[in-house]
């Protein structure tokens, strides 16, 4: 194994999920998908265009991008060098009129179970919770509108991967019901990264399946870490680690302040 990180297998197989002249959208406060975009720009997509934290279209990512959001001048300096400006409000006019056309979000869920329904609202009872977190912010919206969803989870365990969600802020990936509100256009949450392997969602039940087990990780430890019962075959791929050329571009030119390990969940 190479000398490299969990945190950086998740980037780079997240940047490897990533097409060329796709839109994306992504939040603020999930630095390793910011990293992963910018990493498939420098690589295999440079003509990607996301909106990022609901305002700035392609930003140069050489700004402090957690300053701008308790910083005025922070924002005004990203405002300044982004291609455009807008609000997450006006994506549906920004992208192609009435009708939202983004390829592709990324979110991390707090919760998600084994039909990729996910919980990003609180844990145990809604009006008297263990944990509040922000709530949905834009995860409702994503998860039903984008063509597809990427999501990653940076500590893979059974307080993430549950058998039942304790409150839907996004609705899971069932064709049926898809199909029966009219969003079969859509695929929904399509691909779970995390620390231990790399999920895929069936698209005719709607339901997780292991598609890789990354090199660090084995079949036991994968589900001893789930809430539910998974069907891995023995002839499950290992997930492609990241290439000498991705570790050098990420240590020295993407990401030299390692934003991304603010996602680090040691084990």
């Amino acid at each position: 194994m190479s000398d490299y990180e969990v945190i950086d297998q998740i980037t780079v197989s997240l940047a490897h999920e990533i097409r060329d002249r796709e839109k994306c959208y992504t939040g603020i406060a999930i630095p390793t998908a910011v990293v992963a975009i910018q990493l498939a720009r420098m690589t295999h997509a440079p003509n990607l265009e996301f909106l990022y934290g609901g305002y700035w279209i392609n930003p140069d990512l050489d700004i402090d991008l957690f300053a701008i959001m308790i910083d005025l001048e922070a924002f005004n300096k990203a405002y300044s060098r982004a291609k455009g400006f807008g609000r997450l409000i006006s994506l549906y006019n920004y992208w192609e009129g009435p009708k939202l056309t983004l390829d592709f979000g990324i979110i991390r869920p707090a919760q998600i179970d084994q039909w990729g329904n996910i919980n990003n609202s609180v844990i145990g009872d809604y009006q008297h919770p263990k944990v509040r977190f922000p709530g949905g912010a834009a995860v409702g919206d994503i998860i039903n509108t984008c063509h597809r969803v990427l999501a990653y989870i940076p500590r893979h365990d059974t307080r993430t991967f549950v058998g039942k969600v304790d409150f839907i802020t996004g609705r899971g990936t069932s064709p049926q019901w898809r199909k029966k509100v009219g969003l079969d256009q859509y695929q929904g949450l399509t691909t779970i990264i995390t620390d231990l392997c790399i999920f895929r969602i069936e698209p005719l039940s709607g339901k997780l399946q292991v598609k890789s087990i990354h090199e660090s990780s084995s079949p036991e430890e994968v589900q001893e870490n789930t809430g539910f019962s998974l069907e891995i075959p023995k002839e499950t791929p290992v997930t492609p680690p990241p290439s000498e050329t991705e570790l050098e571009l990420l240590r020295t030119k993407v990401d030299p302040l390692e934003v991304r390990k603010f996602d680090s969940r040691e084990r």
